[in-house]
């Protein structure tokens, strides 16, 4: 049997802690929808579970389960638990084997809610190597397998839901998408460039003690965004030499990483072609200090991620903190500038024309993006210095 990486940290763990245990117990005498395959899964199945879930719903979860290493204690292995807290609004996703839990993988606030008495679907989908899920139409999360999924003979749902359906078939794209969810078009914003450090978000917002009520009137300031966030670069608002991809939002207090990716349409599986990946990680290690990155560049082109380049940067990303992102199209690379300072460049891999999506993931929160004409800070501060200059995309001065 081939050794699957996630497996080893099922031997980390041998109990769940004590919220998972509350909830483990709570389920156990809820009610419970169970469904079985008539032949075992390949890469390609997808599961697609409806439901409503109750107005005193607390959480509910949804097992894969295997038939492998049965007892008499324990029913069945589970390859997969997706567990929903309603209270914490997160999910959390783990595995069974021989009765031990592994590491516990948790989800920051998630990018839409789930709510009482609302109808709900989630789709789960088997690859090569991982799940992949996705809610309401949004991908959620990768989940590596720590078990073979021809394994799996089987799903049970438990919890505070009802009317549950399971549909499966083979599908050749991941998501399958609702009409919120479909990827929007990115505004297009023309005439006299911005400051690149300069953001749209209210003042208000910067300061901590902000009144409640304030908070309420001016939510769909923030909100207006939901993540992961799709934007449609269509044939005249394409991110060419002149033009720059504007970016403004927050890090979020707990951050792991996230990803700026412009890429051939709004597929997440399989993986698209990929002409420019921005992905900061956020270092954990006690030592680290404070908003001090791993930047990873990188470009996906014939089935392969190529010309990767990894680097450990101090930057003005950090947890809770507002930012301005700028990713600049030159003639032969790009440059991304965060709050004003280059960063970092990467060269290109294909034609930047050929681009047609803004895909942003991870832990951040959006209220502005756009595509602006671009000028490098040399030429801007020209303008601010003689105001009678006027400068084309094509950077010429004229009087």
């Amino acid at each position: 049997m081939n050794i699957y990486q996630g497996a080893r940290s099922v031997v980390l763990r041998r109990e769940l802690d004590p919220m998972s245990t509350f909830y483990e117990e709570r389920s156990l005498t809820r009610m419970r929808h169970h469904f079985e395959l008539q032949e075992p899964p390949m890469p390609g199945l997808s599961f697609f579970i409806h439901g409503v879930i109750q107005l005193d719903c607390e959480n509910f979860s949804i097992d894969f389960f295997s038939t492998k290493h049965c007892d008499q204690q324990r029913s069945h292995d589970i390859p997969l638990r997706i567990g929903a807290r309603l209270p914490q609004n997160f999910m959390i996703r783990n595995t069974r084997i021989m009765d031990k839990w592994g590491l516990q993988e948790n989800s920051s606030n998630l990018p839409f809610q789930l709510k009482h008495g609302d109808p709900f679907w989630m789709q789960v989908l088997l690859t090569e190597e991982s799940f992949y899920i996705s809610v309401n139409g949004y991908h959620f999360a990768q989940y590596v397998y720590r078990m073979p999924i021809k394994w799996i003979v089987g799903v049970d749902i438990r919890g505070g839901v009802f009317d549950m359906v399971v549909d499966k078939f083979y599908v050749t794209e991941y998501p399958i998408r609702i009409s919120h969810s479909a990827a929007g078009l990115v505004p297009l914003t023309e005439g006299k460039p911005r400051a690149m450090g300069a953001h749209t978000m209210p003042n208000d917002w910067l300061r901590i003690e902000v009144p409640s009520i304030y908070l309420r009137q001016h939510e769909e300031i923030v909100s207006k965004i939901n993540m992961p966030f799709y934007g449609y670069l269509s044939s005249d608002r394409k991110l060419i030499d002149g033009r720059a991809l504007r970016i403004e939002g927050r890090v979020r207090l707990m951050p792991q990483e996230f990803r700026v990716a412009l890429q051939c349409g709004q597929n997440i599986w399989p993986q698209p072609t990929v002409s420019f990946m921005f992905n900061p990680t956020f270092l954990r290690t006690s030592k680290a200090k404070m908003g001090k990155a791993v930047i990873v560049r990188s470009a996906y082109i014939n089935d392969e991620w190529v010309n990767s380049e990894v680097s450990r940067l101090h930057t003005h990303l950090g947890p809770g903190k507002a930012f301005v992102i700028l990713v600049a199209c030159r003639k032969t690379h790009y440059e991304v500038y965060v709050d004003g300072k280059l960063l970092v460049n990467f060269r290109h891999r294909m034609n930047p024309e050929d681009v047609d999506m803004l895909f942003i993931y991870g832990d951040v929160k959006l209220w502005h993006v756009s595509v602006e004409t671009f000028l490098c800070p040399h030429l801007l501060r020209l303008t601010r210095s003689f105001p009678g200059l006027r400068l084309t995309t094509s950077s010429h001065l004229h009087r």
